[in-house]
């Protein structure tokens, strides 16, 4: 609706087909959503930052030694605690530390590209990657998703076995398959020609509009 003048805000709301007042509602609350498991992520990840440093102070190993528990590093605590592998308990403790400045202004770059339609990345990694390129003197910019060109699917149990497929080609001209195309018999053999000179055909079109 953000691109709406009034007058055409006016026209759409007058219809009684379509209710785009309820469409708008809904839209909003998907992108409010996202916004929140962001801001619990980051809320989430300066908890994980304070508890990491507990964790390596002198004395909560005594505590933990007279306990009877064997948390020898912070591998071990971040398998323990919260079930993740190290890398990502240092994502979020790296998140957890950020200047406010560095994340508020990632949030309004997401802010800014959602209100132009664009599907800003928010996430922990994305933000990261924002904050280093800060930290680099780098142009930080918040990254988005690209857009789907063309998608294909077949479900597994079906005409390619007990495999599935998936074909996706983005408006960036990378191509994503899941699965391999297993169909056998002469119809099958020439879904599956159909389908591999599709892909190619695609990718090459999503190639040229992006020169």
């Amino acid at each position: 609706m953000n691109n709406l003048m009034q007058i055409e805000a006016d026209f759409l709301t007058s219809q009684s087909e379509v209710n785009f007042q309820s469409v708008w509602n809904l839209q909003s609350q998907v992108s409010d959503a996202k916004k929140s498991k962001f801001d619990k992520s980051l809320k989430l990840a300066k908890l994980v930052s304070q508890s990491l440093e507990w964790f390596k102070k002198p004395e909560t190993k005594g505590e933990l030694l007279e306990a009877g528990i064997e948390w020898t590093n912070a591998e071990v605590f971040f398998n323990r605690v919260y079930g993740w592998q190290k890398s990502f308990g240092h994502k979020m403790v790296k998140a957890g530390k950020l200047e406010t400045s560095t994340v508020s202004k990632f949030k309004r770059q997401c802010t800014q590209l959602e209100n132009n339609g664009e599907d800003a990345i928010r996430s922990i990694e994305a933000l990261l990657k924002f904050a280093k390129a800060e930290e680099n003197g780098e142009e930080a910019e918040a990254p988005t998703r690209a857009k789907t060109m063309f998608s294909l699917s077949i479900a597994k149990d079906g005409i390619n076995g007990e495999s599935g497929y998936s074909l996706r080609v983005t408006d960036d001209a990378n191509i994503t398959e899941s699965g391999e195309v297993v169909l056998t018999n002469a119809v099958s053999t020439e879904i599956s020609d159909m389908i591999v000179n599709l892909s190619r055909l695609i990718s090459v079109e999503v190639q040229n509009l992006n020169q």
